[in-house]
């Protein structure tokens, strides 16, 4: 295990602040949608639909900048071993959406499923060929 850390740390670094932006920039543009009226902006017109926009485009950008680190990171390891790593993007989307979005419901289900991913991301992590 501590090879593969070894090989394909920086790659895994990069994977998880990857991780962590996806979830991040859906964050960014579920939070702005959450009281729109979808219909109602659509027949305000172009201003209306560019005010929308501009509401969600942070998200976009946070979210663009996770894909060009994932993709920059992928060069830095093995592909089987950095590639799960993106899962953990439904971890911090998770733990994202508890502390930023009150009205989620968490289930002990999903609970022991993020528990799942973790481990499953350790185990793939550290199971790099030598």
């Amino acid at each position: 295990m501590i090879e593969s850390l070894k090989k394909n740390g920086k790659g895994i670094i990069l994977l998880l602040i990857s991780a962590f932006s996806l979830a991040l920039g859906q964050l960014l543009w579920k939070k702005p949608l959450e009281n729109v009226d979808i219909p109602l902006v659509l027949a305000s017109g172009f201003s209306g639909i560019w005010s929308l926009f501009l509401k969600v485009l942070p998200g976009f950008i946070v979210y663009a900048i996770g894909a060009v680190v994932m993709t920059i990171g992928l060069g830095y390891g093995e592909l089987s071993v950095l590639q799960p790593i993106n899962s953990m993007s439904y971890v911090f989307a998770l733990i994202l959406s508890a502390i930023f979005v009150p009205t989620e419901s968490i289930s002990v289900i999903t609970v022991i499923g993020v528990f799942v991913v973790i481990a499953g991301v350790i185990v793939i992590g550290g199971s790099s060929k030598k």
